[in-house]
């Protein structure tokens, strides 16, 4: 055998090899990742409500503004109000209401955030505990991703798992598990998961971060074994030596 033959022999048994690893390395990854059927974000709402019925004389904000805690969002003149206030049984209307210098009801925002609805105008009647509109609280926004999960790979979700979020741009973001909720179908978990990320502020990646955005959530799971270990030694090698 001339040593040109042996080379090749050689070349083509590395070669083998790091197909056969890299292959390997591949299918060990695929398996420590469960990929969301679906996923969107979401963000935390609160509804805002009167406790007095009457006639809305100012309506203060509008869809898509953006309302501190204590900003005035409607006015309402309310006969019931003006009665009670008259037979002293109301000096204020309550925590989220105040009453103007002419005795209306006002209504106030009790958090930060975003207005999203707006079901009173100005002219309208509303009565007692009407949704007047809605808002989306500041900094409360979060994935919702359904799982399709054997049990195999439910039993390998860590607690606090990590997740990485990937927006239509392809760009990612980094969460973590929050919550998880199971229902069991033919074998198999139907999981649906909430996940928590500080890189989640509303209107980045040119406002692709917001509510209603859908989205792929990609949860690492617990992948332990020989392949794992040695495919983290060999990265961690890698990356100490080429930075």
């Amino acid at each position: 055998m001339t040593w040109r033959v042996r080379f090749k022999l050689f070349a083509g048994t590395v070669l083998v090899l790091l197909v056969a690893a890299y292959a390997t390395y591949h299918v060990n990854e695929t398996r420590g990742t469960a990929v969301s059927d679906s996923a969107q974000i979401l963000g935390e709402t609160y509804v805002v409500g009167t406790p007095y019925a009457g006639l809305v004389v100012a309506q203060k904000v509008a869809v898509g503004d953006v309302v501190s805690e204590g900003d005035p969002l409607f006015v309402i003149d309310s006969a019931a109000l003006d009665r009670d206030l008259s037979l002293g049984t109301v000096s204020t209307a309550g925590q989220a209401t105040t009453i103007d210098v002419d005795g209306n009801l006002v209504v106030l925002a009790t958090q930060d955030g975003t207005v999203t609805d707006v079901a009173a105008q100005s002219g309208t009647f509303v009565s007692a505990a009407d949704h007047l509109a809605t808002v989306q609280i500041a900094g409360s926004l979060y994935v919702q991703a359904e799982y399709t999960l054997t049990a195999k790979e439910y039993a390998r979700v860590p607690e606090d798992a990590a997740v990485t979020i990937e927006l239509p741009s392809t760009a990612t973001l980094r969460g973590t598990v929050e919550r998880v909720q199971v229902t069991t179908v033919g074998g198999k978990a139907l999981a649906l998961v909430t996940v928590g990320s500080d890189e989640l502020v509303d209107g980045e990646e040119n406002g692709l971060v917001g509510s209603g955005t859908p989205v792929t959530a990609s949860i690492s799971l617990r992948n332990d074994g020989v392949v794992t270990t040695v495919s983290h030694a060999v990265t961690t090698y890698v990356r100490g030596v080429f930075g």
